[in-house]
């Protein structure tokens, strides 16, 4: 049986309206896996608890940038495309629920930022300004490339072998401080928090880059397969009724 992946769908406004936004690329990328993706708004009025068990894992997506004002801070000086509030709502409660029912995931930019706030830790609001680092897709059409190496006896340093790849990321947020209860994945060469898992979780994986458009690359199409099959095992495991 294909398992169904749950996909959080942004809520942004493009200029005259409110709208839904999600790119092809996430829904693509599950269904290459053998997965059935489930787009979920933040519309949705059911509790989070039962949206996310209704799913047997989850692609956290990416979006727009979480206010400062969050962790306590001013966003005075920032540049910033702000989440709506009910995305960020929903994705915060999303983090916390994907966690307290062990479901599967994987997070993306935005998802990754989600879980590590969710859990207590800590961001940068703007790398540019609080480090001198640009990765908001000036170098490159669609997001800068970069080297990303993977932190030894993690799951991504077993996955490739110990080996750096060049990856590509768009944003201007990123995990400053790990919660507690995560483990650091993969560093960029500028010392920017790349990806972290939870040992203690069945699978989850946290990635600052875009899965779904690396292709073939390590680092994309796999990452996503990885999610469904760690989703399919669960089916797997659940007895008939």
């Amino acid at each position: 049986m294909n398992p169904r992946i749950g996909v959080d769908v942004d809520h942004e406004h493009d200029g005259r309206r409110w709208v839904y936004k999600l790119s092809t690329r996430y829904v693509e990328a599950i269904v290459d896996a053998g997965g059935i993706p489930v787009l979920v708004t933040p519309a949705d009025p059911r509790p989070m608890s039962e949206i996310v068990a209704s799913v047997d894992g989850w692609l956290m997506t990416g979006g727009d940038d979480f206010h400062p004002s969050l962790l306590g801070q001013r966003a005075e000086g920032r540049p910033m495309r702000l989440l709506s509030v009910h995305r960020e709502r929903f994705v915060l409660a999303l983090a916390r629920a994907v966690l307290e029912q062990d479901t599967p995931c994987l997070a993306v930019c935005l998802g990754s930022q989600a879980l590590n706030t969710a859990l207590g830790g800590e961001l940068w609001f703007d790398l540019s300004s609080e480090c001198g680092v640009e990765r908001d897709g000036i170098e490159h059409k669609g997001g800068a490339i970069h080297a990303v190496t993977p932190e030894p006896g993690g799951l991504l340093s077993r996955s490739w072998q110990g080996t750096t790849r060049n990856l590509m990321s768009h944003h201007h947020q990123a995990a400053r401080r790990l919660a507690p209860g995560l483990r650091l994945e993969a560093r960029a060469e500028d010392g920017v928090i790349e990806a972290f898992s939870a040992p203690e979780h069945p699978f989850l994986l946290a990635v600052q880059w875009h899965p779904e458009v690396q292709d073939d690359r390590p680092g994309g199409a796999d990452l996503v397969a990885a999610l469904v099959r760690a989703a399919a095992a669960r089916v797997d495991s659940v007895p008939e009724a």
